[in-house]
């Protein structure tokens, strides 16, 4: 029983707030299509107009010229102006529109408003009636709770049902006041309701409050035209050049894409001038052709001719308040577009003054990259061609390497960019730094060049380093290899290890030995004892033509080696020749003869000179009467 009594509440409910919710309103005549039809063009136009409106308050001329600015400042103020005889236009043909309207649908407009009252006053009833229903439940449930304190048993259970039904009763009828009073508010504020073309237009207006923003007591200042940042134009690089010309081609299609929307806006206000200009020869006509007709009785309650001539003039007004200011729209517009057309010129010019600058300095860098790529054939050529020693050959073509690289980055330096002073500024921080960090290894860059001199090291030659001596297999820019000789005395020979040394050393302590060009040759003597009261002559003569004899054999090889010698300095040198002196040794006294000897081939000398001078003391027995047995050894260190 009390589930069926609770469903028949929510149902009794229910239908009451059906009962009570506004019907559902006649629909409102139907317009002329034509109506809806200058409807859309108006919004249409007006919003094309505030849209092209903003990109152009949006545009920058930082790319182009001083002059630039003027152009853009001119078609700003000119668009403004477009844009606010716009609104004046809609203002006024949505006026005469809505006149229409009202003339052509007054008892519709009255069905509507009459219907809106209704549905206004049934959902405040409502509202009132749902809240005398949750009060009268509650003070029901109010003296079932004072009975279900005094009852017990079955009674109570009875009570205490019947109190869960109004409590269930009383939530739905809250939940329905609830929607109703929003409902009521909802339809109070005016929410809701179909705002028409004047409500679009208004909104509009709120999207470019600074063309209606007034200032009391102060007249609007003339716009200042402003001043564009310092161009770029100037800029030597080929990539401030690259970004200059990039940024003028954006703006070329910015004001493109500018023009072409005032275009827009000036079609789209000839398709909104169009039906009035109808309307408005029509009225024109209409008034001639009352003005011209004889004067004609009035039917009894019509309009006068009096009457129809204040009408049409009336109506003229309206329609010339609307279509006057989209003709001056469209002036302006128009002129917009010619100081937008000065201002694309202006870009453009600026934009091929640019290109061609950059063309320029293209065509100046590739011309310096030939230059430099063409002295560098040809030193290739040259040094190819004229010189024969191939060690000479490889360092000329080493510095041609050099060389080509630094006028290489030079010339892209000077092609790419822009700013020397912040280049300067950053190379010498940048050269700091390196400078620290590899001193070791700039050090042995540049005592290469040392190294390749005149007086340098190349292969081939002996050398002695901080206690090593070898000859040299390579000399490379930071480092030369040296083949170990041991040994001692003229005894040296290689020990199979090659010994790496930092060209850096000839900038340190370490003693550097080195034989001077054309002196590849040491000194040995052969030492032979006398005898007391032997012939002395005799023994130096005999010996001194032996290793004459042996001498013989490399002479011309030496000789060559002193005219080489003799080119480095003004100093006189004398030819090696064998020489024979006699001297008082430990043993007494001794003849010995000193004779050069080329390097690399001390071993194989030293065994003929010893062969022969042994064959000579033992084939005349004088000589072998005089001196003992001869020894070969160095005359001094190598």
């Amino acid at each position: 029983m009390r589930r069926l009594g609770v469903g028949a509440t929510i149902l009794s409910a229910a239908l009451a707030a059906a009962w009570l919710l506004p019907g559902r309103a006649a629909p409102p005549a139907t317009p002329a299509s034509g109506t809806h039809a200058e409807d859309a063009a108006i919004i249409q136009h007006l919003n094309a107009a505030v849209t092209w409106y903003k990109q152009l308050t949006a545009a920058n001329e930082a790319a182009g010229e001083p002059s630039d600015a003027y152009y853009l400042d001119n078609a700003r103020s000119l668009a403004k102006q477009a844009v606010q005889l716009a609104f004046q236009s809609a203002d006024a043909e949505a006026a005469l529109l809505s006149a229409e309207k009202a003339s052509e649908t007054p008892a519709a407009d009255s069905n509507l408003s009459s219907q809106s009252l209704v549905n206004k006053q049934n959902i405040s009833q409502s509202v009132a009636r749902s809240a005398a229903l949750i009060d009268q439940i509650q003070k029901q449930i109010a003296v079932l709770d004072g009975q279900i304190a005094k009852v017990s048993g079955k009674k109570l259970q009875e009570l205490t049902s019947q109190r869960e039904s109004l409590e269930e009763q009383l939530d739905f009828d809250k939940t329905l006041q609830d929607a109703l009073q929003k409902l009521s508010s909802f339809m109070n504020s005016g929410a809701g309701k179909e705002g028409g073309l004047r409500s679009q237009i208004d909104d509009l207006k709120k999207s470019v409050p600074d063309l209606f923003a007034k200032v009391p007591g102060k007249e609007a200042a003339p716009a200042v035209p402003s001043s564009p940042p310092a161009s770029s134009s100037s800029s030597t690089g080929l990539i401030g050049q690259a970004s200059i010309l990039f940024s003028r081609l954006g703006d070329l299609r910015e004001i493109r894409n500018l023009i072409d929307g005032a275009a827009r806006v000036m079609t789209m206000a000839r398709a909104v001038q169009s039906p009035l200009r109808t309307k408005l020869r029509a009225t024109i006509d209409q008034g001639r052709g009352l003005a011209i007709q004889p004067p004609m009785p009035n039917p009894p309650g019509g309009p006068s001719d009096r009457q129809k001539m204040v009408s049409i003039t009336a109506q003229f007004k309206q329609i010339s308040g609307a279509t006057l200011p989209l003709a001056q729209e469209i002036i302006l517009l128009d002129s917009s577009q010619a100081s937008l057309r000065q201002w694309e010129t202006s870009v453009h010019r600026g934009y091929l003054h640019t290109l061609e600058s950059f063309l320029i300095r293209v065509a100046f860098l590739l011309f310096g990259i030939g230059i430099v790529w063409g002295m560098a054939e040809i030193w290739r050529r040259a040094a190819i061609r004229y010189v024969r020693d191939a060690r000479r050959r490889h360092q000329l073509l080493l510095l041609r390497r050099i060389v080509t690289g630094l006028l290489m980055a030079f010339v892209l330096a000077l092609g790419f960019i822009t700013e020397f002073g912040s280049l300067a500024t950053f190379a010498g921080f940048l050269t700091a730094g390196i400078a620290v960090a590899l001193q070791t290894l700039i050090l042995s860059i540049a005592a290469y060049f040392f190294m390749i001199g005149r007086h340098g090291v190349k292969v081939g030659d002996r050398v002695t380093v901080s206690g090593v001596t070898g000859d040299v297999i390579d000399v490379g820019p930071v480092r030369f290899y040296l083949m170990e000789l041991g040994g001692a005395g003229s005894d040296l020979h290689p020990t199979g290890r090659v010994v790496i040394v930092s060209n850096s050393i000839l900038f340190q302590g370490a003693p550097f030995f080195k034989q001077i060009p054309g002196t590849a040759y040491s000194w040995h003597e052969v030492v032979a004892k006398l005898q007391q009261g032997g012939d002395f002559a005799l023994a130096e003569k005999k010996l001194l033509e032996a290793v004459n004899a042996v001498y013989a054999q490399y002479r011309d090889s030496l000789e060559q080696q002193h005219q080489a010698l003799e080119g480095l300095g003004a100093i006189p040198w004398m030819v090696p020749s064998p020489q024979a002196r006699l001297q008082l040794g430990d043993n007494g006294l001794e003849l010995a003869v000193r004779y050069p000897i080329a390097l690399h081939r001390e071993a194989e000398i030293d065994n003929l000179m010893v062969r022969k001078v042994v064959d000579a003391i033992h084939d005349d027995p004088e000589l072998k009467a005089v001196v003992g047995s001869p020894t070969v050894r160095a005359s001094g260190k190598v």
